[in-house]
């Protein structure tokens, strides 16, 4: 993951990752985290928890190092993505995973699945604790573009979660036909 700095100018940062990179401050093990009980405001986990061999305890330290007064944790994940190691590629979460994840030690959570409601390409959630959260996808305008370009699919067709423009289902339906109609 690149650098998120940036985002956070003027506010105090730790950059941290399974191993050194851009934008590391410290490398730590997402089971096992070495910041002390209730001293982080918000916590980032973008496209990580796939990656890590337990995510139950992953989550659980990550409501244990967040502030009590209001600390919040943001994780993401993609589902519908190939097999990808970094160094390992372990799971796929859906908006109730995700949700079974954030209620161990978070007092609210909200999450959801961007694409197809049967199938996300992505799964996003926000844990609290010491608070409820007062969060929607139209609250959070990058997302709600996203899931509203799916749901337009301009000029596309809609196979579950996939779209294809005519040209490109016409290339498929030709390239298979064959193979089908021997089938009958």
């Amino acid at each position: 993951m690149g650098d998120l700095r940036p985002i956070f100018a003027g506010r105090p940062f730790t950059g941290t990752d399974m191993r050194p990179g851009p934008g590391v401050d410290q490398v730590e093990d997402l089971r096992a985290l070495s910041f002390e009980d209730g001293s982080v405001g918000t916590a980032l986990c973008l496209d990580t928890l796939e990656h890590c061999a337990d995510p139950p305890q992953a989550c659980r330290e990550l409501a244990r190092v967040c502030s009590p007064e209001g600390g919040v944790a943001v994780i993401s994940s993609v589902m519908l993505f190939g097999i990808h190691e970094h160094p390992r590629d372990y799971f796929r979460f859906t908006p109730d995973g995700f949700r079974a994840l954030l209620e161990q030690g978070f007092d609210d959570a909200w999450v959801a699945g961007i694409g197809d409601p049967g199938l996300p390409v992505q799964v996003v959630g926000v844990g609290i604790r010491g608070g409820t959260l007062d969060v929607s996808l139209e609250k959070l305008p990058s997302l709600a573009r996203v899931q509203a370009g799916y749901e337009a699919a301009r000029g596309r067709v809609r196979i579950g979660p996939q779209q294809l423009t005519l040209r490109e289902l016409s290339r498929a339906v030709a390239r298979d036909l064959p193979r089908l109609l021997r089938r009958l």
